[in-house]
């Protein structure tokens, strides 16, 4: 503070103090009000004994601090030891005196009493200020600006504009210091002025870098830049902070915290935040804020999938919300969203078919005047696994080739079966038996072929006529299931096929054979014994591989014991694939009559065996030397393998090191190559090609490469920046051959955008309330021009050129002005009579 100005305004409040006082005194003395006139007496000598003292202390300071001018700074301190405690025990100590005196003092003229204890009270202040030692440090210092810190938010929510014709976030925050640069040449003055912007991070920036900044950052940060700006200043003065949000955090600001907590760490910032909104009522969105599903689900086992809409500014209305697989939608729903801001869940229930990765996604359309439309969908990735395969067996009566199948999957661990048999039919003669009396259990139809249909993997129809125990019903969901992704098998036998009844039904559209019609002539069923033909699709198939080179599966076929009867159909349907046929009779085209076709059914698989007799591959066979029977369970693995589409049979695998990356993360592709023994194929030469797109069909190929494998029959590739740069769906697909046969693998994973900066795109003023309060600052709200009184803290001392103590104490006149007081009190108290 300086010296010559602060004493000027202390002497002239000393001196009006003490006419004000006198002259009231000698108004209450005039008036007959002595107690009230000896109390203002005391006043004015108070007031003027400072006055006194006051031009003393700046005379000896003059006299004692040569060059004192120089100087612009003073303290006063205390020489004396007893610090705080002394002080209030000098100070009791003259409030005794001064009471002792008004008690001595009482019965005398009201001048004259007053007079006596401003005497005695003078006395008692000098004596103190000896006790004390008081000084004046004189210091010569220099000052250097501190700085103000002007945080801007760039984050990509600032690039919204709250009308389609208006100004964006940041483009308002470009008006707004334009507008203040009056405010910011006051500032200026005695503050310098730093600029940065924030998103993930804090950078350092100018006016001029801030005309071209389009705010693209990926988050809004705020708690996380405050820090940085606290640490960067961290032992430097700094004035106070400028931010400048539209307060759209994003788990940055009160991430794993309460409330408490936050406030503790503003406070910690030890500086005042002053926040300017940036936003404006207004904006319209209609976002799939959150999806909340299971990351590992079972096959054919229900998934439970939320997802979270958000509308804001926009009236009540309804939104279809749909959720799409491989861009084709999976499920849809109409639901009625309330006007304003709002968050409504919506559930949907899907049932993976195969085992795999799946990315789905949950979508709404676009709104009219919408502010952002990348919101509006929101992609996840669900991993399929098998926990056992689950077969659902439906036998037309007891026999060999039954029982044969019945006890090779009961045997097997990985299988849960469940398998009902006809014991009883309709031609059976029970006379005078109800048939509810002649089964062991009613036939679930209702529960097994509606309820729990979707929960298996694999259906076996074996020699079953549907009709007579009311499944025609059902059997359009038998169908829909292979269309969705089951798997169908349908076995010979006289009650099967076209015996069966199944022409012109759904389950026959599911199959990969025609039927014959109640109007084609001729037999639908041989009896005879014949050895299957193995095609030359079948020789490579993985159904019909009992032995991996072609050569060796082939000997393997013929050396199979010889089936008896077969179910003759009219031909294979054109999209099948002929594995085996008859080696005498033909279809109706001329063709050999199919024994084995597989085929393709929407995402599902079928397969027609056309015989009842392939129990003997196990029984006839263990009964050869050397033979234990192992192709009839060979067989039986490889078609369930394939009509479950099981990845564990195939040769070559392609596998992401991750479901999920950012935009331009590299990603660790492994490849895995297996020989026709299924073991690792060293030297091995994969074709990878990745493609982009939701949809397989519309993909569009970004990248390809040739790798090799290595001993281990393994081999990592990297897929970089440049490759995943753009969010989406991407798909590997990979291609080896192995003795001649081309095996493929795919794969899938997701790029998507990291964070939620535009989850939430519409202001927070709340946000920055909170932070202005909790740090001493202005919450400046939605304002077009900064204000230049804005309370900033003055610069501190940065460094001190000179310094003197001037004692006041040790002065001769002060110790002659409390003498002379003390004897002039004694005087008038002699006179007056009361020694």
């Amino acid at each position: 503070m300086n010296i010559a100005l602060f004493s000027s305004l202390v002497r002239y409040g000393l001196a009006g103090a003490f006419v004000v006082l006198l002259v009231a005194t000698v108004l209450a003395v005039r008036s007959g009000r002595g107690g009230l006139g000896a109390a203002l007496g005391v006043a004015a000598l108070l007031s003027g004994g400072a006055l006194a003292a006051e031009a003393l202390v700046a005379l000896t300071v003059r006299l004692a601090a040569p060059g004192a001018a120089d100087f612009n700074e003073y303290r006063w301190v205390m020489l004396a030891p007893w610090g705080r405690l002394g002080l209030a025990l000098g100070g009791a100590a003259v409030i005794g005196i001064v009471g002792l005196s008004w008690r001595a003092t009482r019965g005398a003229p009201a001048w004259r009493r007053a007079t006596m204890i401003g005497l005695r009270a003078g006395a008692a202040v000098g004596a103190l200020v000896v006790f004390l030692e008081p000084a004046v440090e004189l210091r010569q210092v220099a000052r250097e600006p501190n700085r103000i810190a002007i945080l801007i938010d760039d984050s990509k929510s600032m690039a919204l504009a709250e009308a389609t014709d208006g100004p964006s976030r940041i483009e308002r925050t470009r008006q707004l210091l334009e507008s203040s640069k009056s405010a910011l040449t006051a500032w200026e003055q005695s503050h310098k002025i730093d600029y940065y912007t924030f998103s993930e991070t804090v950078s350092a920036t100018s006016l001029a870098a801030l005309a071209s900044d389009t705010a693209q950052g990926k988050a809004t940060l705020i708690r996380k830049a405050l820090e940085t700006i606290r640490a960067r200043y961290e032992g430097r003065d700094l004035a106070g902070i400028v931010l400048i949000s539209d307060g759209a955090s994003t788990g940055g600001f009160d991430e794993d915290s309460g409330d408490g907590a936050v406030r503790d760490f503003l406070r910690s910032l030890d500086t005042r935040v002053h926040t300017v909104w940036a936003a404006r009522p207004g904006l319209k969105d209609v976002a799939v804020a959150k999806v909340m599903a299971d990351e590992f689900a079972f096959v054919r086992t229900v998934v439970r999938i939320d997802a979270v809409i958000r509308t804001t500014g926009l009236p009540a209305r309804k939104v279809l919300v749909t959720l799409s697989t491989d861009g084709q939608p999976l499920r849809q729903k109409m639901v009625d969203f309330p006007g304003g801001e709002h968050d409504v869940t919506v559930t949907f229930e899907v049932t993976p078919p195969r085992v795999g990765r799946y990315v789905y996604e949950v979508s709404v359309p676009v709104a009219a005047g919408e502010a952002v439309t990348t919101n509006n969908a929101r992609s996840f990735v669900v991993r399929v696994i098998r926990d056992k395969i689950r077969v659902l067996m439906v036998a037309g009566q007891p026999g060999w080739d039954v029982r044969a199948l019945r006890q090779m999957l009961k045997s097997n661990p990985n299988v849960d079966l469940i398998s009902f048999f006809i014991l009883r039919t309709q031609d059976d003669i029970s006379a005078g038996v109800a048939n509810d009396e002649m089964s062991l259990i009613p036939f679930p139809t209702r529960e097994l072929f509606e309820q729990q249909l979707p929960s298996f993997d694999l259906i076996i129809l074996q020699n079953f006529e549907y009709l007579p125990y009311g499944i025609g019903d059902y059997l359009e969901n038998i169908r829909s299931y292979v269309e969705g992704g089951g798997g169908l098998a349908m076995l010979g036998g006289a009650a099967s096929f076209t015996s069966g009844g199944y022409y012109g039904t759904p389950v026959a559209t599911a199959l990969p054979v025609e039927l014959y019609g109640p109007f084609d002539t001729g037999p639908v069923l041989d009896t005879g014994k014949f050895t299957p033909q193995l095609t030359e699709n079948g020789v490579l198939h993985p159904v019909t591989s009992l032995r991996y080179s072609p050569d060796d599966n082939l000997a393997t076929w013929k050396a199979l014991p010889q089936l008896e009867g077969v179910n003759l159909v009219a031909s294979a349907k054109p999209d099948a694939t002929v594995l085996a046929t008859h080696p005498r009779l033909k279809t109706k085209g001329g063709k050999p009559m199919p024994v084995i076709v597989a085929g393709d059914y929407g995402k599902g698989r079928s397969l027609a065996v056309t015989t009842d007799s392939v129990w003997r591959w196990g029984f006839v066979s263990a009964a050869k030397n050397g033979d234990n029977g192992r192709q009839y369970t060979k067989f039986w693995e490889n078609a369930m393998g394939w009509l479950i589409q099981d990845p564990a049979l195939h040769n070559l695998h392609v596998d992401s090191d991750a479901v999920e990356y950012a935009p331009s993360q590299p990603a660790r592709v492994t490849v895995r190559l297996l020989g026709r023994d299924y073991q690792p194929m060293p030297g091995g030469v994969v074709s990878l090609v990745v493609k982009k797109g939701a949809d397989p069909t519309s993909a569009v190929e970004v990248a390809a490469a040739k790798i090799t494998v290595g001993d281990d029959g393994t081999a990592v590739h990297e897929l970089g920046g440049s490759v995943t740069q753009g969010p989406g769906v991407y798909r590997i697909e990979a291609h080896a051959t192995i003795a001649g046969r081309q095996v493929d693998a795919s794969d899938i994973f997701l790029v998507r955008e990291g964070g939620s900066e535009l989850d939430r795109p519409v202001g927070d003023p709340a946000t920055l309330d909170a932070i202005a309060k909790a740090t001493g600052g202005s919450s400046l709200g939605a304002i077009d021009t900064l204000p230049s009184d804005l309370e900033l803290d003055p610069p501190r001392i940065v460094r001190v050129d000179r310094r003197t103590d001037v004692e006041l104490w040790s002065r001769p006149g002060l110790l002659f002005l409390v003498i002379g007081l003390l004897g002039l009190e004694w005087l008038l108290r002699q006179r007056s009579g009361y020694l």
